[in-house]
């Protein structure tokens, strides 16, 4: 992965107009091939042989910001929706900047269709007993509140800039061990939202706080649909979900690695909830 100074990066396309019909900046570091094994996929028929990382969202909105004049070379700044998709903070003043319309890419690889292919070439084992092994839909129901809870939270002290730690905190940490599988514990994250409701109340008081648990509660309500778009899929909901794996009995045990997962994820997911970032891509 290709790595600029954010002044530098609206001129690096200069040296790709032989390898893309269309630049794509991205956040993420090191994540190429799985940007453009999804890419490839998206863009049927458009040459996508360079993905320029920006290192972070921060550097990101620096080059995009940077790169606002008229020009023929096509191209698209991609960030994260992150937590500030919950309280809709975003920006929205740039061009050639496309938001996520959830927390972040990963998040778009979590149907079970999928899932169920991905894991059919590791398990050994056919798809309607993986599928009923894996329970996805029961799953995502029973962590859904209890995490939609917790990133509510967690948006509030980014929204007020309260310096409390969020995403950072390992989702192993708020787990349990259950009949040698690791599992959520909904006492744990209960237990952390709250220690976050202390801290946000004594900082911004109880009526405000009432107030803003009670908007994102209206906008984003406790279902799948609303786990899938604002729960991170990277730090939360994907390693959850490996863990669940690890149930499921076929003639081989899950062993793929993180990177080899989001690799295979890319090639199987399904491409209809990526249909607002094609339509970015294209109309740049």
């Amino acid at each position: 992965m290709l790595r600029y100074k954010d002044y530098v990066l609206p001129t690096i396309s200069l040296f790709f107009k032989s390898k893309n019909d269309v630049d794509i900046f991205i956040e993420d570091s090191d994540d190429e091939e799985f940007y453009k094994t999804l890419f490839h996929r998206l863009l049927e028929g458009k040459r996508i042989k360079k993905i320029i990382s920006c290192k972070c969202k921060t550097e990101l909105l620096v080059a995009c910001e940077n790169d606002q004049a008229d020009r023929k070379r096509k191209r698209i700044y991609i960030t994260d929706g992150d937590l500030d998709l919950i309280f809709d903070n975003n920006r929205k003043d740039l061009k050639f900047l496309h938001v996520l319309d959830r927390y972040c890419i990963e998040n778009f690889l979590l149907n079970e269709q999928g899932i169920v292919d991905t894991l059919y070439d590791n398990v050994v084992l056919n798809k309607d007993n993986i599928k009923k092994q894996l329970g996805l839909e029961k799953w995502l129901k029973s962590i859904s509140h209890s995490l939609i809870e917790l990133f509510f939270h967690y948006s509030m002290t980014h929204e007020h800039k309260l310096g409390t730690k969020t995403v950072s905190i390992p989702v192993g940490t708020l787990c349990k061990q259950n009949k040698g599988i690791t599992v959520l514990d909904i006492e744990k994250v209960e237990s952390k939202i709250q220690s976050l409701r202390l801290e946000i109340v004594n900082a911004i008081g109880e009526d405000n706080y009432n107030e803003s648990l009670y908007n994102r509660r209206q906008r984003w309500p406790a279902n799948i649909d609303s786990l899938v778009t604002i729960v991170s899929g990277k730090d939360y909901i994907l390693p959850l979900l490996t863990f669940r794996f690890k149930k499921i009995k076929g003639k081989e045990s899950y062993n793929l690695k993180w990177e080899s997962l989001r690799l295979r994820l890319a090639n199987t997911c399904d491409l209809s909830s990526l249909v607002e970032i094609k339509k970015a891509i294209l109309l740049t």
